[in-house]
């Protein structure tokens, strides 16, 4: 086989959230680096990779229908292979082969540096099935080939895997398995990297940010790594992502106000505000304690925007519970709030609680939570009028531009609307004008 002539051309689907995401972009640096071509759609593929989500019941179902699409694009012969990577076959691998027959592959998230191996086993017809290690996860590093997807400009970088706490209603740590973090050193080597290739928006993620560190026998703290990035010439924004409450130290609190480079926003779940909830929940935290913490987020973090996430309907929430939800929200007027609707999670202590909330209530409290929001978030947007911000720009068209503000994390937070082009990946001054609903308009400052 000459060297030119690509071994088979690979489509990958990644669903769920950012670390997806970062994974599917360490396998598919391998892939590339294996003698595999990328294709840009289906249609050019011979094989498949649907990278999964199961944390929720939703996204489970999400998953299942990607898969049976390209299974069935398999079973009518266009499609040489299909593999199935991440969160569903690490919990569900030996279920999903028995169910799916069509699929070549199932591979955990221990196994994503060997997809290359194990693709080239599944073409010659000398390997398939279930590829999972129970409990362990893979941690790329700095020296891990990795093909970015999306915008060249903005990446996430993952500084930890796994998770230690019990939350009552979480999968995470069963799937993800036991906390490890990577240096410093390490963290700093691919943000050089990744500037050199002309990225200026780092994203930091992990299941557990605010533990960064602790793993390690030397000190290290995730405050020590906001302040090594003040020498990453070329970053212009970092932001942390998935902060744990009662984490929240002082030291980090004062870290990230004195940064020049990590922004001042803080996506910190909360999950509830009943104490009750909060208590069945195994969250460690109470209602007052996460008062204190978004007051002092905003007394010590000038500009701080303050996003959060909560459940409704978790087993027990009674409509007092709720109530103290609406409050909470209503009161400390959250610049973002996300919500799910609880589904039972396979293993978790909550599927054992009583008292289940029916789904229709807890759709209703859904949407009247998140209609406060919306109510709040306009607001918010409509105070940023007139005010001169800088805008990076994430997608240019004929007449106008698409970017974010700092409070405007990628994929989550709404967009900018700049009017006139602008260079993709530039950070230009623009000042607010309009608002497109929870979207904002703006134009460029000479």
């Amino acid at each position: 086989m000459s060297p030119a002539q690509p071994k088979a051309s690979v489509y990958f689907r990644s669903l769920g959230c950012p670390k997806n995401q970062l994974d599917s972009e360490i396998m598919l640096g391998s892939l590339a680096l294996g003698s595999y071509a990328i294709a840009e759609t289906l249609e050019d593929a011979d094989v498949a990779v649907v990278n999964t989500c199961s944390f929720i019941e939703s996204a489970r179902e999400e998953s299942i229908e990607a898969i049976l699409e390209v299974a069935d694009l398999k079973e009518s012969g266009r499609l040489r292979a299909v593999v199935v990577a991440g969160c569903l076959p690490q919990r569900y691998g030996d279920a999903l082969a028995k169910e799916l027959p069509e699929v070549d592959l199932f591979v955990g998230t221990s196994h994503f540096k060997s997809i290359v191996d194990l693709l080239d086993g599944a073409l010659a017809g000398r390997t398939g099935g279930v590829y999972v290690d129970a409990g362990e996860t893979y941690l790329y590093d700095e020296n891990d080939p990795r093909l970015l997807i999306g915008t060249r400009h903005s990446a996430y970088v993952k500084v930890a895997e796994g998770c230690d706490r019990v939350c009552a209603f979480c999968a995470i740590p069963g799937i993800r398995g036991k906390f490890q973090s990577r240096s410093i050193a390490s963290i700093m080597q691919e943000a050089k990297m990744l500037a050199g290739e002309g990225v200026r928006e780092l994203n930091l993620i992990s299941q557990d940010t605010t533990s960064f560190g602790k793993d390690h026998a030397e000190r290290q703290t995730l405050a020590d790594l906001v302040r090594a990035f003040e020498g990453v010439d070329g970053i212009d924004w970092v932001r942390l992502l998935y902060l744990y409450p009662s984490a929240l130290s002082d030291e980090l609190v004062d870290a990230i106000a004195e940064s020049s480079r990590v922004l001042p926003y803080i996506d910190v779940p909360l999950q509830h505000a009943s104490d009750a909830v909060l208590k069945r929940m195994r969250r460690g935290v109470t209602r007052e304690r996460q008062r204190a913490l978004v007051e002092r987020l905003r007394d010590r973090i000038e500009n701080v925007v303050v996003r959060t996430t909560f459940i409704v309907g978790f087993p027990g929430e009674t409509d007092a519970d709720f109530e103290d939800l609406y409050e909470f929200v209503k009161d400390m007027r959250f610049d973002r709030v996300g919500a799910f609707r609880y589904s039972d999670e396979e293993g978790t202590t909550a599927e054992t609680y009583a008292e289940k909330v029916p789904r229709e209530l807890a759709r209703e409290r859904y949407h009247r939570l998140m209609e406060l929001q919306h109510g709040i978030l306009v607001e918010k947007q409509r105070a940023l009028m007139g005010r001169e911000v800088d805008v990076l720009v994430d997608r240019a068209t004929a007449g106008f531009s698409l970017g974010r503000i700092w409070s405007q994390a990628p994929d989550v937070d709404g967009v900018v609307y700049l009017k006139g082009e602008a260079k993709v990946g530039a950070l230009v001054s623009a000042r607010v004008t309009g608002l497109r609903d929870i979207d904002l308009e703006a134009e460029r400052v000479a």
